[in-house]
């Protein structure tokens, strides 16, 4: 069977319970579904140079050219994009022979995107991670667990912005947790 570049649609995995959802009128935390490619790179870390992609160091997140790179671990980042069209063929493409290799985890990860003046409060009842902007600035990105569900925490740029990586499996558990958490504060999800 010839090996195909173009998965399947993804479901997301926070459709019926955001429906299900009401949004309260003042919130200040909102929660977004993201559809998002994802792929993983394990490379070596004396070969990472050969990488033809900016590969950002310990802790850190970096976008470009339409992608968003993260360091997971020491010769191991997440590339992810709005499209997931050819995303791991790319990635493939700009490891080159270094060596590394590539995995497509796009159906395997689900992603929400957390907001709002009131963000911090609402994940601080979750994590032990001071997220703080003085401790955990734009750009830093962090793996840890979130409600006992390990995650990767990635700190955007523009106010309090966050993008919450998860295992597929544990996706609905987590956005439920996370509503919890943000009514008090108000809380608003769209898909």
């Amino acid at each position: 069977m010839a090996e195909s570049d173009t998965p399947p649609p993804r479901l997301s995995p926070f459709a019926a319970l955001f429906a299900a959802t009401d949004s309260d009128d003042d919130a200040r935390v909102t929660i977004a579904a993201r559809a998002l490619g994802q792929a993983q790179i394990d490379c070596a870390p004396d070969r990472a140079a050969a990488i033809a992609l900016p590969l950002p160091g310990a802790g850190r997140s970096v976008s470009h050219d339409g992608l968003r790179l993260l360091n997971l671990a020491p010769g191991r980042w997440m590339v992810i994009a709005a499209e997931a069209h050819g995303l791991e063929s790319r990635v493939r493409a700009a490891c080159g022979d270094s060596g590394a290799a590539t995995v497509d985890q796009g159906h395997g990860r689900a992603t929400l995107r957390l907001s709002g003046s009131a963000v911090r409060d609402a994940l601080a009842k979750g994590t032990g991670v001071d997220l703080h902007p003085r401790a955990f600035a734009e750009d830093h990105v962090i793996s840890t667990a979130l409600f006992h569900v390990s995650v990767t925490i990635d700190r955007r740029r523009g106010g309090g912005t966050f993008d919450i990586h998860m295992p597929r499996g544990y996706a609905r558990s987590l956005a439920e947790r996370l509503i919890d958490a943000g009514r008090a504060f108000g809380v608003a999800v769209t898909v």
